[in-house]
């Protein structure tokens, strides 16, 4: 447990960090950088709901008997 609540806080304090110094990230990042990394997150938050519709969907299957597990 204690574990678990050192990441949540650790998350927390490094989001902090990058929210309170989020205007010298992107001056020294730049436009073409900014615009690299949101297509990245874009692609990694697809690509994580694509895998979530994949596994629902072999549970539904699953269910019905049509994929063996």
């Amino acid at each position: 447990m204690l574990g678990v609540v050192a990441a949540i806080v650790t998350t927390m304090a490094v989001t902090c960090l990058f929210l309170v110094y989020a205007q010298p990230i992107m001056r020294r990042v730049g436009p073409r950088g900014i615009d690299a990394c949101t297509r990245l997150v874009g692609f990694f938050v697809s690509a994580m709901g694509m895998a979530l519709v994949f596994h629902g969907l072999t549970e539904v299957l699953n269910g019905y008997g049509v994929v063996p597990r």
